[in-house]
């Protein structure tokens, strides 16, 4: 999901390195939160089918006591698991929730570091104000006018939700991955020996990256006219014969797919 709505966000540890991070806008935070609400509607059903079957035990004579102590755990587990679920996943899952997990969406603390048991605690008691007066309204105003996409939750905790580095580049992968399918170029065999790998550097790479990076919204033309120097140059790097094709842009392509897992950790 493409969301327009999350925003970048650079800090500035007590260590003065600067940390880059993309918030969690709206809509990634409530996929992860319906995620999240459809395992607590299961976990909370499965308690009411138990809450069902100790009631049985009123119909008949035998055990009313043991009754008595099945349906007073029912109602504690139902507390606990309904209050305690947002806490104990982010504090045991290091900041995410299983539907954040699924997302790639982390909670950290305005630093950039963990977050905190406690900050964890307040953020999800506070969790009641954001969701006056129904459905989360007071949350996602307060997220939507936030520089740093903050429900008032996150704001007294002095957290943050963030979308996790590994997952952001996975789905900007796949998007590159489905334009370049979609180009239809022609299957090359590209190898590149040990010694010459090592000779590629960070700026030839931010070169390929920029180029293939603009595969999915450039036209064709303009796309094979900048492949052309940018191909030259990896072929003399690489030691490559560019005549073997006339489509400088799928030699390109190809040189991404045989890099990239050196350069996108």
């Amino acid at each position: 999901m493409n969301e327009s709505l999350d925003k970048e966000l650079t800090i500035v540890t007590p260590e003065q390195v600067q940390l880059q991070f993309q918030t969690a806008g709206i809509g990634s935070r409530a996929i992860a939160h319906l995620l999240d609400c459809l395992i607590l509607l299961v976990m909370n059903g499965l308690l009411f089918l138990f809450a069902i079957l100790v009631s049985r035990l009123y119909s008949g004579d035998w055990l009313p006591a043991l009754a008595d102590y099945l349906i007073a755990i029912a109602i504690i587990l139902w507390i606990v698991v309904n209050l305690g679920y947002f806490v104990c996943t982010e504090a045991f899952m290091g900041g995410q929730t299983p539907g954040k997990r699924i997302l790639g969406l982390r909670v950290l603390q305005n630093n950039g570091q963990s977050a905190t048991l406690l900050s964890i605690l307040i953020r999800n008691l506070f969790r009641l104000l954001d969701m006056m007066p129904t459905f989360y309204f007071i949350g996602a105003v307060s997220i939507i006018f936030s520089s740093k996409d903050k429900r008032i939750g996150d704001m007294v905790a002095g957290t943050i939700v963030v979308i996790e580095a590994r997952f952001e580049r996975m789905k900007r992968r796949k998007h590159i991955d489905k334009a370049i399918s979609k180009k239809n170029f022609p299957i090359l065999t590209v190898e590149i020996e040990e010694a010459k790998r090592q000779e590629i550097t960070a700026i030839d790479w931010q070169l390929l990256q920029a180029w293939v990076e603009r595969i999915p919204t450039m036209h064709n033309v303009r796309l094979q006219e900048l492949a052309v120097p940018i191909a030259q140059h990896f072929s003399n790097k690489l030691e490559h014969d560019l005549g073997f094709t006339l489509d400088p842009a799928a030699y390109l392509a190809q040189l991404y797919e045989k890099l990239r897992n050196d350069w996108e950790v």
